[in-house]
């Protein structure tokens, strides 16, 4: 009966052993797969969002939608089929790859570019508007949107855009490991789903949602909207820890996954050390049960042997908990119940870098900035006396502090510990700078246009909205200016893009230099840029920064050397006599700046609703020249 005990014993404690290690480097391998998997998401779900933006602002463009008017009511009008080729050549600078306008009879009318033809994978996906998702040596995305003048469509735009940065998200997922793999697919009927090439699988798959038995595919979940993680087999048959989630509203669904048998490697490894140890502990305690009726005296020196070993046994144990503690990339963070730091683990050690014997025994408010810093004592008396908080056990982002005084964001999870009748804490802690920094930069991207650093036509019609709130409620006025440069077609022809790119990004500080802290100045597109003049106390406010702005572009730019000199034509909107929205704001001083345009002398122009807000058409000018 002892050898059976001490058998089942032995071979319980080897397997609580090994599940305890699986469980923890599955826990591990789950959290950084879902965190991941996240920042993979934001940044589809950013670049996705990014092309089909570059449709909607063709497709908007006030020049584009009078050039398809004027063909709509002249099919075949020579001047303005030129300047609609003209005006999406340009627009082929700012990133799409391809562009074709259409009339409303669905003629196409302009193109430039080249479509990619046969891709090996081209898939719709939910945005507003129409647009499909290609690959072929790359990932495109195709979107078509109608032109519309006065809410009724007039014609049609269908722009396709390179994605590079889906393409490097696949390529960056194999540093994971060997069998890490970032798959993306869509449904494809009831049972089905197609799928782009991935990491390992470097063709498109059409595959079942579920397994030869039945079981769904990690894949399936993501399809249907759901977030989380899971184990089980995937396409190949093979088990994985995968983590799966949709790419928003896009139809897309994403998993990040790794075999189970390279996460499982380093365990197995430890237990070919681990079992022949064991089954040596086995052997000799069997043997000592032969002399289970010796003297009292042999009974005495086993029984201290084996106590000996078993304080051997809890020492690898705990050895064993230290290591994992150590071996974590987060932070951990253990204090007593006054917030002296008790534990300090190599991770946090890094992040804050500070060495463990630098911070032990200190108050834990040294990793803290003001005013959390000072605060947090009282705080944790205020616990201990009411039992009242609202961030233990819950996720939390927070500012922390470097030892050379860094501030940085990490998320944090705390919870209560509780240690032979020590009351205290432990704190998980990530650093989340980079995910922060992405955030951030996406942020920028949206707004900011990418080549003079200057608002976008988003970022500046959401100015221009605020501007009318503004002066509806003070009773006030302001301007909308349309600056489109002269001979600027001629430096790119004469000089290359380059001294173009360059000379864009000059006229931009210049224009900057021209107007007040609280006006905007952004860049509409090719040569054409836009400025609000935030407060207007008389028209005359304008003329002077019109002149202002002529006499700094007059002087001549310094661009790898060459002395060039270029001349603008501004037409001048005034709210709310000139319009009271975004749209009517900027078309008619476009229409002003075509006015400025044929001027002998000045070559800024107030909007006049005589005049009209479209040019004849026999005087239609491209917005590269």
């Amino acid at each position: 009966m002892a050898r059976i005990i001490l058998v089942i014993a032995a071979v319980s404690v080897g397997m609580t052993v090994f599940y305890v290690m699986k469980n923890n480097a599955e826990n591990q391998l789950v959290t950084g797969l879902r965190s991941s998997l996240e920042n993979i998401v934001v940044l589809e779900e950013a670049t996705i969002k990014h092309g089909f933006e570059k449709t909607m602002t063709i497709a908007t463009r006030p020049f584009l939608i009078k050039q398809i008017e004027v063909l709509n009511a002249q099919p075949g009008n020579a001047t303005a089929q030129i300047a609609l080729q003209k005006g999406v050549n340009s627009f082929l600078l700012t990133g799409p790859s391809a562009i074709t306008l259409y009339d409303k009879m669905g003629h196409e009318v302009a193109h430039a570019g080249r479509f990619v033809r046969s891709p090996e994978v081209m898939v719709p996906i939910r945005v507003p508007g129409h647009a499909q998702l290609l690959y072929r040596n790359g990932y495109f995305l195709r979107s078509m949107m109608k032109v519309e003048l006065g809410g009724q469509a007039i014609g049609k735009a269908v722009v396709e855009t390179p994605l590079p940065t889906l393409d490097q998200l696949f390529k960056s997922t194999g540093r994971r490991g060997t069998t890490a793999e970032l798959v993306m697919c869509v449904p494809s009927g009831e049972v089905n789903m197609s799928c782009f090439p991935s990491t390992l699988t470097r063709k498109p798959l059409h595959l079942s949602r579920t397994s030869r038995t039945g079981i769904p595919l990690p894949m399936s979940y993501a399809l249907q909207g759901k977030v989380g993680s899971i184990i089980a087999k995937d396409y190949r048959h093979k088990e994985v820890v995968a983590a799966y989630r949709p790419v928003g509203r896009t139809g897309l669904g994403v998993v990040l996954k790794i075999d189970s048998a390279e996460l499982y490697a380093p365990i197995w490894k430890q237990l070919r050390y681990l079992l022949p140890l064991l089954a040596g502990l086995l052997l000799i305690a069997l043997l000592s049960l032969r002399w289970l009726f010796t003297p009292l005296v042999a009974e005495l020196v086993r029984s201290e042997r084996d106590a000996h070993e078993a304080n051997e046994r809890l020492r690898d144990s705990e050895s064993q908990v230290r290591t994992l503690v150590e071996s974590v990339n987060e932070g951990i963070v253990a204090i007593s119940e006054n917030g002296i730091i008790e534990l300090f683990n190599p991770g946090a050690e890094r992040m804050f870098q500070y060495r463990g014997e630098e911070v032990l025994g200190r108050n834990v408010s040294l990793l803290m900035p003001e005013p959390f810093s000072s605060e947090h004592d009282g705080y944790l008396t205020r616990y201990w006396r009411t039992g009242e908080a609202h961030v233990i056990g819950h996720p939390r982002e927070v500012t922390a502090r470097r030892s050379n005084g860094e501030i940085f964001p990490v998320e944090l999870r705390i919870s209560q510990l509780d240690r032979e009748g020590r009351r205290g804490f432990i704190g998980m802690l990530h650093d989340i700078t980079e995910r922060k920094t992405i955030e951030a930069q996406m942020t920028h991207f949206a707004n900011y246009d990418a080549l003079t650093n200057l608002a976008n036509r988003r970022l500046v019609q959401d100015r221009v909205q605020q501007a009318i709130v503004h002066a509806q409620r003070a009773q006030a006025r302001f301007a909308v200016m349309f600056i489109d440069l002269d001979k600027f077609k001629c430096v790119n022809d004469s000089h290359g893009h380059d001294v173009g790119d360059q000379l864009l990004q000059a006229v931009g500080r210049r224009l900057a230099a021209c107007l007040r802290a609280e006006d905007t100045v952004g860049r509409q597109g090719g040569d054409e840029f836009i400025v609000l003049l935030a407060k207007l106390r008389t028209p005359a406010d304008a003329v002077r920064v019109a002149e202002k702005i002529l006499e700094g572009l007059s002087m001549p730019f310094a661009i790898m050397g060459h002395d060039l000199r270029i001349g603008a034509s501004i037409g001048i909107a005034v709210y709310p006599g000139d319009g009271e929205d975004f749209e009517t704001l900027i078309r008619h001083s476009d229409a002003a700046m075509y006015q400025a345009k044929k001027s002998e002398d000045l070559k800024y122009h107030f909007f006049d609703p005589i005049e009209g807000d479209t040019p004849p058409a026999d005087e239609v000018v491209a917005p590269s020249e």
